[in-house]
């Protein structure tokens, strides 16, 4: 039987226990979390879904000190307490990690993550999930011949700084990971409330990007819109424009409409857990791989921050 250990299952967290009790196989799960109100949250996620109840073993906790080493942990909280809780799960001699996204609020913290991650010969992989959607891993084997792409992403009020990183990390894995450089400079002047929290902010408007090899990247999420999350990907063979929202591919060239699959966390760490338990690798990035992405997003928040409120900001604070 796996064990799988889960700390935190609110809102995210209870999405990944739905996917978990998913898995074609046994498992002891261990939820770990101090707040009644998510563990109440994450039942009642359960009693939603049919599963197998006789397949698994549930046991819950307030904090790590009475779980068990383990073959999978999802750390599923915030990113500010992230670094500690990675400290004492690798001592505690747990090993494989899905992390969710930020994973850190700084360089600092990212750099002491690689290192006690490879001091102790473990893996960690980032939560930027659609590189698990099947309809983008179709789009990429279609563009992988072409040289450049242009990724233009429009959204409304979602949260530039809790989001953008799914959209950084498309461009980076559709780019083949080519080195990229962020801009700031077209972002809201304001900085937004964010809900998890009074001392985490949130963002809005545009960040531009652009890779070594010359594909190029534009975020927009308009402050003042609630609309729906559209992807363009242009390059010299293909035109595309795909609502995420409404789960559709527009072929721009050919008029070719055709069904774009959205990924729930509910299903994709399903697969997600059971490609680390049984193959130890994962279409996720690893934390080596995801180093890029959050060193750009934590420079360009910080310096927004500061062209703001003229204060150095040394912890990014998004989560």
């Amino acid at each position: 039987m796996k064990r799988v250990t889960l700390v935190g299952c609110g809102n995210i967290g209870s999405r990944h226990l739905q996917a978990l009790v998913k898995l074609p196989f046994e498992a002891d799960i261990q939820i770990v979390d101090p707040n009644e109100n998510s563990k109440k949250l994450a039942k009642s996620r359960l009693n939603e879904i049919d599963y197998k109840k006789s397949n698994f073993i549930f046991s819950w906790h307030t904090s790590l000190d009475n779980i068990q080493e383990s073959d999978f942990v999802i750390l599923a909280t915030n990113s500010t307490n992230r670094v500690e809780l990675m400290e004492k799960l690798l001592e505690m001699g747990n090993s494989r990690f899905l992390l969710e996204k930020i994973v850190c609020q700084s360089e600092f913290e990212f750099e002491h993550l690689l290192s006690i991650i490879n001091s102790k010969n473990a893996k960690a992989w980032v939560n930027t999930p659609r590189r698990y959607f099947d309809s983008y891993q179709k789009i990429k084997n279609k563009i992988e011949n072409n040289q450049r792409i242009n990724l233009i992403v429009n959204s409304g009020n979602i949260g530039l700084g809790t989001n953008a990183i799914h959209f950084v990390d498309l461009f980076f894995w559709l780019t083949n990971y080519e080195d990229m450089i962020l801009n700031g400079d077209f972002l809201d002047e304001r900085l937004l409330p964010n809900k998890r929290g009074t001392d985490l902010k949130e963002f809005s408007g545009t960040i531009t990007g652009k890779s070594s090899g010359g594909s190029t990247l534009s975020i927009n999420f308009l402050s003042y819109e609630n609309l729906q999350i559209f992807v363009n990907i242009f390059s010299e063979k293909d035109s595309l424009l795909i609502d995420e929202t409404n789960e559709k591919i527009y072929d721009l060239r050919t008029q070719n409409k055709s069904e774009f699959k959205i990924g729930y966390q509910s299903t994709l760490t399903t697969k997600i857990a059971k490609d680390i338990l049984e193959k130890d690798k994962s279409l996720l990035p690893t934390l080596k791989e995801s180093k890029t992405t959050h060193y750009e997003l934590f420079r360009i928040f910080n310096s927004h921050i500061k062209k703001i409120t003229n204060l150095e900001v040394e912890k990014c604070p998004i989560t």
